[in-house]
């Protein structure tokens, strides 16, 4: 990342992504840019924080951007492999289901859909059931259950906005963990839609 490049005046990331330690992050600020104190009382991290620094953490993250950044250019690849089997079967197995997104500009490793007439949790306790996690949104509104502001803002009315389900691959899925999903998911579908009565009256 070149922050310049970017032109931002601040940039957050966080560690786990990386497979560094939870609870790690760092953030840049541009020079100049004044930003009000997360924590009062010290002058750490430039009077920005105060209490004791996780140096355990911060250097758990360092090592981990620096194994991360030695893997970019072949994981993505592979990941973006894997995520273009799970969505071309999902789209192609399950009808009446869309990809949210752009169909090829994201983040290697990650798909969103929306399922038509079938609620989010309920598609994630099917998955669960036969060994597969999935989100039904971002991970900061997982305890909301109210529907995305983002799916909304894209179009979508209530009854396919609450069908989303979310999959994020990783160094450790292979073609394997696809094969699953897709075994899975469209039965699972199916039978919810059959107790659905927005379905029902669909049809």
């Amino acid at each position: 990342v070149d922050v310049a490049d970017l032109g931002v005046d601040l940039y957050s990331l966080a560690s786990n992504p990386l497979y560094g330690p939870l609870g790690a992050g760092c953030l840049y600020v541009k020079r100049g840019v004044s930003i009000a104190p997360l924590l009062s009382g010290g002058i750490q991290e430039r009077g920005l924080r105060a209490g004791t620094e996780n140096v355990a953490a911060v250097v758990g993250m360092g090592k981990a951007a620096e194994l991360a950044t030695r893997a970019i250019p072949g994981e993505a690849e592979r990941l973006k492999g894997l995520t273009q089997g799970l969505i071309d079967g999902i789209l192609s197995q399950i009808p009446e289901t869309g990809l949210t997104g752009h169909p090829s500009q994201r983040i290697p490793g990650h798909a969103s859909f929306v399922v038509s007439y079938v609620e989010g949790e309920a598609m994630l306790i099917s998955l669960i059931m036969e060994g597969l996690v999935a989100a039904s949104g971002s991970s900061c509104t997982a305890k909301d259950l109210k529907i995305s502001h983002v799916l909304r803002a894209i179009g979508l009315d209530h009854a396919h906005a609450q069908g989303s389900v979310v999959f994020t691959l990783g160094r450790e899925n292979t073609a394997r963990h696809v094969e699953k999903v897709l075994e899975v998911m469209p039965p699972a579908i199916e039978r919810l839609r059959m107790m659905s009565p927005l379905y029902k009256k669909a049809r």
